[in-house]
């Protein structure tokens, strides 16, 4: 099973980080718990929603193959 990244934000559709994957859930919520891994989700935050539409939620997640 593959782990990924979802954003949810205020305003806009929740998106996945889709180059970030991972195979344990334990993994991905260590990766997005890490303080410095911080500055990465930042930037992949504003690249997809802006500065504008606050994030409510970053989740781990299975990623279903389709």
């Amino acid at each position: 099973m593959s782990w990924v990244i979802l954003v949810t934000l205020s305003l806009g559709n929740p998106f996945f980080i889709p180059h970030k994957t991972f195979e344990y859930e334990s993994v991905c919520i260590d990766y997005v718990s890490d303080v410095d891994n911080a500055d990465t989700l930042a930037i992949e935050v504003i690249a997809v929603a802006g500065f504008n539409d606050p994030v409510v939620d970053i989740s781990c997640v299975t990623r279903r193959e389709g």
